[in-house]
Formats: C-alpha cells, structure tokens, sequence
C-alpha cells in the first residue's frame, strides 16, 4: 500500500455522465483501490485545509474524508430504499480512522493531497483481500477535471480518465437532479467541462489524460476494456465486468429509477425521448465545437428561434467574460 501512493487514479467529467459506471466497473479489481465514494477533495477538503494550520489537517480529513463511515454508522442508509449498495455499517470507522493515523504517523506529509492517498489507503487495508497488491488507488468526484495541474504537480505519475457523454442525454439525466438548470446554463457548464478535458490531454498526452465517451464504453465495452488495461498496465479480471461498489452488487444511480446489474446501452438517447425541439437544438448549438472535437456528429439544421435563443445566451456569457476580465486586469477566465 505505501508503493501506490503516488499512482491515483482520477476519474473526471460532469456529473450524470457515466463516471459513476466506470468507478464501480473498477470498483473489485484486486490491483486497484477504488473509493466507493466522491471525496470532493479539490473542492471542498482543500479550500478547508488551505484556510487552516496544518496541524489541522488530520482532524479535517476525518471529518470530511472518511466521514462516509462514521455518517453512516449514525443514519443507516440500507434502512432506505435505493440506497442499499451504500451502507458501509461493515467497515467500522474507529479501524478506518486507526489506519489513517498508522498511515500519516508513518509516511508523514509532504502536501495535503497525501490526507487524500492516505484515506483511500486506509480503507483499501482494511477491505481489500489478505492477497491483494494493488498497483493504483482510485478516486472518482465531478468536475476532478479542473485540478489536472494540482493532481500532476503532487502526483506526477498520476492518470485521469475523463467521461464525456453526449450532451442532450447529459442534460436529459441531470436536469432531474438540477431542476433549476437551464439548457443554455447546461449546455455552457458541458462545455467547459469537456474543453478542460481536451486541453488537460494535450498539456498531459493521452497516455495520462483519456477521454472517454460514455457511449462507447456502453456499447463497445470489451474494446473499452482492452484500452482500460493497456491504459493502467493492470490485469483482464471478469469483476471489471459487472460494477460494484465496495465489493457490493450496485444498481446504478439512474435518475430514472432503473435498476441494471451489468453495462447497458439503456441510457443511450435519452435526449430524444425527454427534450423537446427547442431543448434540444439550443444545446447542440451551443456545444457544436466542442461536442465535434470528441466526436458526436452534427445534427441537422435547428429551428430559428432556438438559435436565436442560443446565439443571444453567448453573447451574454462573453459579455460577463469580458467585464470580469477588466475588472480583474487581464486575470479573469
């Protein structure tokens, strides 16, 4: 376990886009680590860490790292419907907690992304099999994708794995979890999601950084698998063949109250039966660039006032890019 970790795994893209599919399709492979949950490192751990001394550290990782153990002791999930795959009652978190301290007393810190390595590790101890050596620890949390330059400057030998999904179906999905999001508001979060991808991948090269479409992963997943092995230099195992999490049978986390116990091709087209025309031709007009660069075709022409509709939300945007920019000096995104 202290050999792996300077070698994570960081799956990225944007939320309902199939990188929960993918961390659990790793999730039993006895080479690698896999989180059964989002850390939210980037986002929310290291903010805290970096607004506090560093002998604070430790207590923050307990409290918003393997916090996951001790919630779910307090609030049984597997009391509620749907959650079943998510009751961690089994790994207690006073031995979770025990490992991470071995851990951090033992190897010391060079950086708060070593609180990260150490509570994924410590958790790895604790389930994976007596036999295991495990070559890569797993981490999967949205929008992971912005943080490349942290993730390669700590982890150098780090690898990323980028989920994109087409985005009507995207929006599709995750409008059932974010109501108030519009198709324009989506469509510009997609997209800059996705250019983060492209550009993370030629600053890092393929070998490091993958992009990988949700669509092939689901309907061509033993090519998928053979990339995924040369991608991690790991072992063909038949678990990567069916997702858990946790070493659990998972169902999936549909939005539409399906359940699956293998990969399915259900979610392909989504867009189509749930977006109506003007939905869908302002999304595809606002990612045309970016959705061709990774390579879903163009669709054919949009109705007019969609594309009126669309054309006025761009102008907005780089209007708002504009005046943040001068009012930053140049500095703004």
């Amino acid at each position: 376990m202290t050999e792996i970790k300077d070698h994570p795994v960081f799956i990225c893209g944007h939320p309902k886009s199939g990188t929960s599919l993918l961390r659990n399709l790793l999730d039993s492979h006895p080479q690698l680590v896999v989180y059964p949950e989002e850390s939210r490192f980037f986002r929310h751990y290291l903010p805290l860490a970096e607004n506090a001394s560093e002998n604070d550290w430790l207590d923050l990782a307990k409290q918003h790292l393997i916090h996951i153990f001790q919630w779910n002791r307090d609030h049984p999930l597997a009391h509620q419907a749907g959650f079943e795959d998510r009751d961690y009652g089994w790994i207690p978190y006073a031995d979770v907690e025990g490992k991470l301290n071995a851990r951090i007393e033992k190897e010391g810190v060079r950086h708060p992304g070593d609180y990260l390595s150490a509570a994924i590790l410590a958790f790895g101890e604790l389930t994976g099999p007596s036999d295991a050596d495990p070559k890569w620890w797993v981490e999967k949390t949205p929008y992971n994708e912005y943080f490349a330059h942290q993730i390669f400057d700590w982890w150098p030998l780090a690898h990323c794995i980028h989920v994109v999904r087409d985005p009507c179906d995207n929006y599709a999905s995750y409008r059932r979890k974010q109501t108030d999001w519009s198709p324009e508001f989506f469509a510009t979060n997609w997209v800059n999601s996705t250019r983060a991808g492209l550009e993370n991948q030629k600053k890092y090269g393929a070998k490091r950084y993958w992009i990988l479409r949700f669509e092939d992963l689901v309907r061509q997943p033993e090519d998928f698998l053979h990339d995924l092995l040369d991608f991690l230099a790991i072992e063909d195992q038949p678990v990567l063949r069916t997702p858990t999490r946790a070493g659990r049978d998972w169902g999936g986390n549909s939005m539409f109250d399906q359940t699956f116990s293998s990969i399915s091709t259900t979610p392909i087209g989504r867009g189509q039966a749930e977006l109506n025309e003007t939905e869908t031709a302002v999304i595809q007009f606002i990612t045309k660039r970016t959705a061709e660069a990774i390579g879903y075709p163009a669709d054919a022409p949009k109705p007019l006032p969609a594309i009126v509709r669309a054309w006025f939300w761009q102008q907005r945007m780089a209007f708002y890019r504009l005046r943040r920019r001068i009012r930053t000096g140049g500095m703004g995104l």
